[in-house]
């Protein structure tokens, strides 16, 4: 049920028209060229599809290549696209800053496939953002193609390797996924899945996202599997020793930041599916980033298992591999995971209900406008209120469960801390005649203290600074 007719002039949202070269149709692959204009009024008032031509308002003017894009999300008629920005010459990679986002040329259009409140990837970015770890940064638009209203989206950065998102060093950085494989990267090596026996066990496929699959070397492929295998390993033994154990292998802190987004959403598809690390060069693996959150908090296009009372690495179906559910059950990994639980949760923090509530409110007035003119178009989210509701109220349940269930943090509620300051950092400076000045780059740590400190274990966790 659709309507292929609607007048659609202005919005409270930045407006994304799309016009492909002769008005082909995007298909899956692969990408078609075409022109781009994003109507922007950046003060916060309305913008309007008059002012296509007012270089006033136009964010961006210029050339793109566009496919669809994803997996699941491409059934529903209203498709997700994949773009990137073009300098003239249809070539050459056109780095540019889109609705305030940092300068890049890799872009996503995420359609809100099977997600009626319109929230869900908007709002686990956010609240993972809000933890203190790199997300996607996101926008709400609406979107006109070739002269035709194509609905509410959410404009928003590709996970890659760069300074302004994933920012690990190009030459010795990583990021790998664990993902389907409907697309043409290959699969790297395979995992068994957590709980899987028998014999056709179910195995969670990796794959090389930087360096891409046709430009990793062999020594590379067989570096950054050897640290997945070596924290499988680690993880089974319950090995914490912070110089051969689990934390000489991984950076916790993400790795619990990464579970307590997926775990309190009680995303279906994550630790199997859409679920990036990375690892900077001489640094620690880290989960992340969040991505792919549209059956979460309830909801669940395919099954029923986005509930409230599973731990979703343990839950019969995208267990993900053996190490999650082994880093859960690290006693030391529990008591942190539940340390930053309550800390998260309790009031006015990140993860109280009532701010939350308050959040998913905000989120809702900003696009109910929008969601109006999508349900005519697509009929895509036309129980909206219900399922926010219905959402708030899952949360709630979520929350009062976790409170339950996530364990004690008195063992790991004190600890000793060193008496070490940042008394010195030496950034950006110039170059030094052929020295290039990013390498005379330092930090300069002081021991406030009169004793000695063992500085076996401590890092820089911040990536960029490895």
């Amino acid at each position: 049920m659709l309507s292929l007719a609607q007048s659609f002039t202005d919005s409270n949202l930045p407006i994304v028209i799309i016009e492909t070269d002769g008005g082909v149709p995007i298909p899956d692959e692969p990408k078609v060229l075409g022109n781009m204009k994003i109507i922007w009024h950046q003060d916060g008032s309305r913008n309007y599809m008059s002012d296509i031509d007012n270089p006033e308002f136009l964010n961006y003017d210029g050339r793109i290549g566009i496919e669809r894009r994803g997996s699941s999300s491409q059934m529903p008629d209203k498709k997700p696209y994949g773009f990137e920005t073009l300098m003239d010459d249809d070539i050459t990679n056109n780095n540019v800053s889109l609705l305030g986002m940092p300068k890049e040329n890799d872009w996503i259009l995420n359609s809100l496939a099977f997600d009626q409140t319109g929230m869900r990837d908007f709002l686990s970015y956010e609240l993972s953002e809000k933890l203190g770890q790199y997300a996607p940064r996101r926008v709400y638009c609406e979107v006109v193609i070739n002269g035709q209203y194509n609905g509410l989206y959410v404009f928003l950065e590709k996970i890659k390797a760069d300074d302004g998102r994933v920012n690990i060093e190009k030459d010795g950085g990583y990021i790998t996924k664990a993902d389907k494989t409907t697309g043409d990267d290959p699969v790297a090596w395979r995992m068994i899945e957590h709980g899987s026996t028998g014999w056709w066990p179910s195995y969670v496929d990796f794959i090389h996202h930087y360096p891409k699959p046709d430009d990793i070397t062999p020594a590379q492929h067989n570096y950054i599997k050897s640290v997945f295998l070596d924290l499988d390993e680690k993880a089974t033994d319950h090995n914490t020793s912070i110089t051969d154990g689990i934390p000489a292998i991984i950076d916790i802190p993400s790795f619990v930041d990464f579970m307590m987004i997926a775990e309190f959403a009680s995303n279906v598809d994550v630790y199997t599916i859409s679920t990036f690390f990375h690892k900077d060069r001489n640094g620690k693996l880290r989960a992340g980033p969040v991505w792919d959150y549209n059956l979460a908090y309830g909801y669940d296009e395919f099954g029923y298992r986005s509930r409230y009372d599973v731990w979703q690495f343990n839950n019969q179906d995208n267990n993900g591999p053996e190490f999650f559910n082994e880093l859960f059950e690290t006693p030391e990994f529990r008591c942190y995971f539940a340390k930053r639980w309550f800390e998260l949760s309790s009031e006015g923090n990140v993860l109280d209900y009532n701010v939350l509530c308050s959040r998913i409110d905000e989120i809702d007035e900003w696009i109910t406008e929008a969601i109006g003119r999508d349900n005519i178009r697509w009929h895509q989210m036309y129980q909206h209120d219900y399922y926010v509701e219905d959402m708030k109220e899952w949360i709630l349940d979520r929350i009062n469960w976790l409170n339950n269930n996530v364990g004690s943090y008195n063992d790991c509620n004190d600890i000793d801390l060193p008496p070490l300051v940042i008394s010195r950092i030496h950034y950006h400076p110039a170059d030094l005649d052929s020295i290039n000045g990013n390498r005379l780059e330092f930090i300069q740590i002081n021991n406030n203290s009169d004793e000695d400190v063992d500085l076996t274990g401590l890092y820089l966790r911040e990536l960029g600074v490895t």
